[in-house]
């Protein structure tokens, strides 16, 4: 909480003693939170975070890590279909999970994975998935390190945008798969 504004009144009596007396708690308060009181703090909610090594370290180390962060996006939504395939069985488990394997793996319906299988094919999706989500991460890099402040919030809000693309292609060629399979 802030204290009154000074006026010249706190001033001539503050002249005549010391910080350290008892009896003037509002002066040891002055010199010891009145910067606190008039600049917002950084650990308040509504302050923003201090990047760890400063602005530069943060836009080299987007730089360098965007395209790996992207491949752990993509394992993380293959991790998150597994478990899900894992803890709701049958066919809307499977569906759903399914589901965030080919958004993992958006090579998938290019090489026919769903009607034909193999291991030659699935290795295949994955290099070229990781690839894809490799140079798809470091353009997101490329293109968030332009900013001035720029952290890892942006760089995920500016990924997701740019993979909703990616995400909506693959399903567009499950739902083309579907339709030549005849499904529909």
């Amino acid at each position: 909480m802030c204290s009154p504004p000074i006026t010249e009144t706190h001033i001539t009596a503050a002249s005549n003693v010391s910080p350290t007396e008892a009896e003037t708690p509002w002066l040891t308060w002055l010199v010891a939170g009145s910067y606190d009181c008039l600049v917002a703090s950084t650990s308040s909610t509504g302050g923003r975070f201090m990047l760890p090594g400063g602005v530069a370290s943060t836009r080299r180390s987007i730089k360098r890590r965007g395209g790996f962060m992207a491949i752990g996006c993509a394992v993380g939504l293959w991790l998150l279909g597994v478990v899900f395939s894992w803890i709701v069985s049958g066919p809307k488990g499977g569906s759903v999970a399914f589901v965030l394997m080919v958004m993992a793996l958006p090579v998938m319906p290019i090489l026919g994975m769903p009607a034909a299988g193999g291991a030659a094919r699935l290795l295949l999706a994955v290099a070229s998935s990781a690839v894809l989500w490799w140079f798809l991460g470091q353009v997101v890099a490329g293109r968030v390190t332009k900013r001035p402040v720029v952290g890892w919030r942006e760089w995920l809000r500016e990924f997701v945008v740019a993979g909703l693309g990616l995400w909506i292609g693959a399903a567009g060629g499950l739902l083309l798969g579907v339709l030549v399979l005849g499904a529909f």
